[in-house]
């Protein structure tokens, strides 16, 4: 997948994330909260956030901030920045790829402080976003167990904490209960759907537009 195909991947997925970030919102089919960017989408201008925001009514920014317990996403401080700039709530996640509870507590280790280095404000979501190889070869109470040991560390940075997954691997994969989690599940027909509205947020399609930003986006 080209860069510009990622960019439009990543930014519809923040526009749900918005969901659990601000107080006494609901969930509802087809509207564009929040966007999601990482490294793959290249530099990202306040200009492009604000123009999310006051075009298309995007709230919050869903940042890629590390992977692994090496990987430091080179574009989050700046997408921070930009986004805060455009007047954004932002909130960050992590890559998982640990197979056991020491490699999830490293991995959240390593997130909180690259978090805080990049700038992520104290209070923001910090999620662990699950969908490598490593969890689809786990089994559901390994991933349940790993997943609960990094949300617990992560919250030691003073962040708030979630699973990302797909619509196939919540509950089958790894348990995500209601009031909880930001599920990627792309229908056919989004008008009149309301997908996972007890959970925190629903990425809804992978080909959002915005005006003066590039390819499609994860809303």
């Amino acid at each position: 997948m080209n860069k510009h195909k990622l960019k439009a991947l990543i930014l519809t997925v923040g526009a749900i994330f918005m969901a659990f970030l601000m107080v006494n919102v609901t969930s509802q089919a087809a509207r564009m909260d929040m966007v999601d960017v990482s490294n793959n989408n290249g530099y990202m201008s306040t200009a492009e956030y604000t123009s999310m925001r006051n075009e298309f009514g995007v709230k919050a920014l869903t940042v890629k901030i590390s992977e692994g317990t090496t990987f430091k996403d080179g574009y989050a401080a700046s997408n921070i920045a930009n986004g805060q700039a455009a007047g954004l709530y932002v909130n960050g996640y992590h890559f998982a790829h640990y197979k056991t509870k020491a490699q999830a507590i490293a991995e959240a280790d390593f997130a909180g402080k690259t978090a805080k280095a990049a700038g992520l404000p104290v209070g923001a979501v910090l999620a662990t976003d699950v969908e490598s190889q490593e969890a689809n070869n786990q089994s559901k109470a390994t991933n349940d167990r790993n997943n609960a040991a990094f949300m617990k560390e992560i919250q030691k940075f003073g962040y708030r904490t979630d699973i990302y997954t797909s619509g196939s691997w919540a509950n089958n994969k790894m348990t995500v209960k209601g009031k909880t989690g930001w599920i990627a599940s792309y229908p056919y027909v989004v008008s009149g759907k309301n997908w996972y509205s007890t959970n925190h947020a629903w990425q809804w399609s992978s080909t959002a537009k915005f005006r003066i930003s590039y390819g499609g986006f994860d809303v």
